[in-house]
């Protein structure tokens, strides 16, 4: 996280884990509903509002557009993906820069979304609440007392990431020297947790936020548990067959379903392709996930608006209940059930493995941005989100009274 000490590895990391550091800022499975929230009727049909104003559609992309190229070599991006949407049109959606030499990135590409598959994941969470099959205030002691403090962390301190559990990840420098030693190494979720619990627990449940990967790899077990599936079939048949998420894959494995974007990290001393690495570090069962910008776009919209969930579910989900008055957060500002609530933007921002992520979405404009970047070499080694930072700059120009910082 930004402002920690860092070793070598401890930037390539973190599926999400940016999200706690870096903010400042102020039933069944169903068809997608209707959003609860209206978008905002300012500007004329056919305007979007932005900060000068309302602007045509044209001039708004261009304007956007505009905007990346001129930021991508101050921020030393080798590659953008962007999308931007107003309801289901997009606004922006291109390619920028060069997936690698002589190939331009574009929008159909592929890359790893990392921590955006969380709240697909605590959508299946709910809809199992839904069905009365689980209880977020459920003790993890029902489900797998073989955990540390099992009678006393709850369902909802895992998807909230207020346990108090050590990340595999973060602050591990052993996992982290076995990690880049072999990255062409498949990992199993059991792994990763008896990883994650060679360090102690970091504070009592439900007293401090500690973003850890080790709360939704739990999370997996208990929802495989109760629902007598694996957690990747539950993906499919619960999420992305109902969105229509046709291009997004679930799988462990390093191969892509179609053309990928090609990322590079500096990680190892030298600037090289880590597009193959093996994703299979990086979270639990039935979450690595690889998709296109659009339908990332799309899932975290639906997500977001509480698609697949009852509407108390979707209440549950965006509270700040569970951390707000925990460390830097407040009611404006905190981490949901698996996303962070940003002066009412919902957001993930991955990082893994050379590529920088975000999918965010606001409720009251129908307004969604979505982001992949990779790096050059002076900027492949530092740990900083670029997706963020690009993220706050157009959100800045498409929701002047939402904006974001990072």
């Amino acid at each position: 996280m930004r402002g920690a000490p860092r070793t070598q590895a401890a930037i390539l990391l973190a599926c999400g884990a940016l999200l706690a550091a870096l903010v400042a800022a102020p039933a069944a499975a169903a068809a997608p509903r209707a959003a609860t929230a209206t978008p905002s009727a300012a500007c004329p049909k056919q305007q979007v509002e932005v900060a000068t104003g309302c602007a045509s559609r044209i001039a708004a992309r261009r304007q956007v557009e505009a905007m990346i190229r001129e930021e991508m070599p101050k921020l030393g991006l080798r590659a953008a993906i962007v999308q931007v949407s107003t309801g289901r049109q997009p606004l922006v959606q291109a390619g920028f820069g060069n997936s690698m030499k002589g190939t331009p990135a574009n929008p159909h590409m592929y890359w790893r979304i990392g921590s955006i598959a969380i709240p697909y994941l605590i959508s299946v969470l709910l809809q199992l609440q839904d069905e009365g099959k689980l209880d977020l205030d459920d003790p993890l002691a029902k489900y797998r007392p073989n955990f540390p403090e099992a009678d006393e962390v709850t369902l909802r301190m895992l998807a909230s990431v207020t346990s108090g559990y050590p990340d595999f990840i973060q602050e591990n420098e052993a996992f982290q020297k076995v990690l880049l030693e072999n990255p062409f190494r498949q990992w199993s979720p059991n792994e990763l947790i008896h990883w994650a619990f060679t360090l102690p627990t970091v504070c009592k449940p439900g007293t401090c936020f500690h973003y850890a990967h080790t709360n939704f790899a739990i999370l997996s077990q208990v929802i495989a548990k109760v629902s007598g599936k694996s957690v990747d079939a539950l993906m499919r048949e619960r999420v992305l067959g109902p969105l229509g998420l046709d291009k997004t894959a679930v799988t462990r494995y390093p191969a892509f379903p179609g053309a990928a974007l090609h990322a590079y990290t500096g990680e190892r001393g030298i600037y090289e392709d880590c597009t193959f690495w093996s994703p299979s570090w990086s979270i639990g069962a039935g979450t690595v996930v690889t998709s296109t910008m659009a339908d990332t776009v799309h899932g975290f919209r639906e997500i977001s608006r509480g698609a697949l969930i009852s509407k108390q579910a979707n209440r549950e989900r965006l509270s700040p209940r569970n951390t707000a008055g925990l460390g830097i957060f407040d009611s404006t500002s905190y981490y949901g059930l698996g996303l962070l609530v940003n002066n009412e933007w919902q957001i993930q921002n991955p990082f893994i493995d050379g590529y920088t992520g975000l999918a965010a979405y606001l409720p009251s404009q129908d307004l969604s941005i979505g982001i992949v970047t990779t790096q050059l070499p002076q900027s492949s080694n530092n740990g900083v989100g670029y997706a963020s930072e690009l993220f706050a700059k157009l959100a800045a120009y498409l929701s002047p009274k939402h904006e974001v910082k990072f």
